[in-house]
């Protein structure tokens, strides 16, 4: 389904927003999620990943991928493995605040 452009100018279009929205629906995903925070201030391998969370390995994999697609999270290899960290803390930044905005509601 396509939508007419906005004539609202300040409105971003829908080629603006599909990036932004992709980040959003992956982030909603709660496995997704607890990578991110988990990676926040440490980079690990997908099998520490895959122990700390609970989490099979091709989904830990699988997930990181989609993960480095959008560019929350990076790659750096340690020896023979290759270790994950969040590319930055914008997507952490949200997080908090969103945590924020639903503790002040409850």
């Amino acid at each position: 389904m396509t939508t007419e452009p906005s004539s609202d100018p300040a409105l971003p279009s829908d080629s603006e927003l599909r990036p932004v929205l992709s980040i959003f629906k992956a982030i909603s995903e709660p496995s997704k999620m607890r990578i991110i925070l988990l990676i926040a201030h440490q980079s690990l391998s997908v099998g520490e990943i895959t122990n700390r969370l609970d989490i099979s390995q091709s989904a830990v994999s699988h997930h990181l991928q989609t993960l480095r697609q959008l560019n929350l999270v990076t790659n750096v290899r340690v020896g023979r493995e290759m270790h994950y960290q969040v590319t930055d803390q914008h997507v952490l930044q949200i997080f908090e605040l969103t945590r924020k905005h639903v503790l002040e509601e409850s």
